[in-house]
């Protein structure tokens, strides 16, 4: 892949741990090729990733030197509220955001995937669907139709959202976690691995089990902004 003068693109992976490996892995899958991948990761050293998919070059301070009209940055970061805040550190830069979709994804038609989103291999995404900037979607998930996931939403494999569910800003579905229809996730909710969410539940509060309730600390429900994972 190329931009308009013809240079060879080249791709800013930020992150490096197993997650963003994957998201570069589908990438190249989407290109086809072997297209340039520079990893940039706060907490891993650099040098080459055992994957074989590039190196990593350093922390998320040295992507300002790669900020080239032919670099496109990638997002390898699942977690809703540090997605929020690399995209804020990194918006300064101007740089687009790459939309990742592996080709044994299945995407129906009238589908509209924000910039920087992510559909991992085996993930089915139907019709009628709207996903917001930096959304998640990994392995084998699936989207029915209608749903619509707001900015910074993840899903982490095997989430399933039924027909009609709405799922607010950077909420996050643990694996294997289901949505039934017409339901809404509010903002910033987590839904924990395998948990099923009967109706709509409010934002900012994690919920488990089935049905899905939320986590009780010290008697009360425990709020995000109080310090849950």
């Amino acid at each position: 892949m190329t931009d308009l003068a013809g240079a060879p693109m080249t791709h800013l992976v930020i992150g490096a741990a197993g997650h963003a490996q994957e998201v570069a892995w589908s990438l190249r899958a989407m290109l086809g090729g072997d297209p340039e991948l520079l990893f940039f990761d706060d907490r891993v050293a650099p040098g080459p990733l055992a994957s074989g998919l590039g190196s990593i070059v350093g922390p998320l301070d040295r992507v300002a030197a790669y900020a080239r009209t032919n670099a496109r940055l990638v997002l390898g970061i699942a977690l809703p509220r540090l997605k929020a805040s690399v995209v804020a550190q990194l918006a300064p830069l101007g740089l687009p955001w790459a939309t990742v979709v592996h080709p044994t994804a299945t995407i129906g038609p009238n589908v509209e995937l924000g910039d920087g989103s992510y559909v991992a291999a085996g993930a089915i995404v139907t019709v009628n669907v709207r996903a917001g900037r930096f959304t998640t979607i990994n392995m084998h998930c699936q989207a029915a139709h209608d749903a619509v996931l707001a900015d910074l939403v993840t899903l982490h494999p095997g989430a399933r959202l039924a027909g009609g569910v709405m799922v607010g800003e950077g909420a996050e579905l643990g694996t294997a976690a289901v949505v039934l229809p017409g339901a809404t996730i509010g903002p910033w909710a987590v839904l924990g691995a395998g948990a099923i969410a009967l109706r709509s539940l409010p934002g900012g509060r994690t919920y488990v089990g089935v049905p899905a309730r939320p986590v009780r600390h010290r008697g009360r429900a425990m709020r995000l902004d109080q310090g849950a994972a």
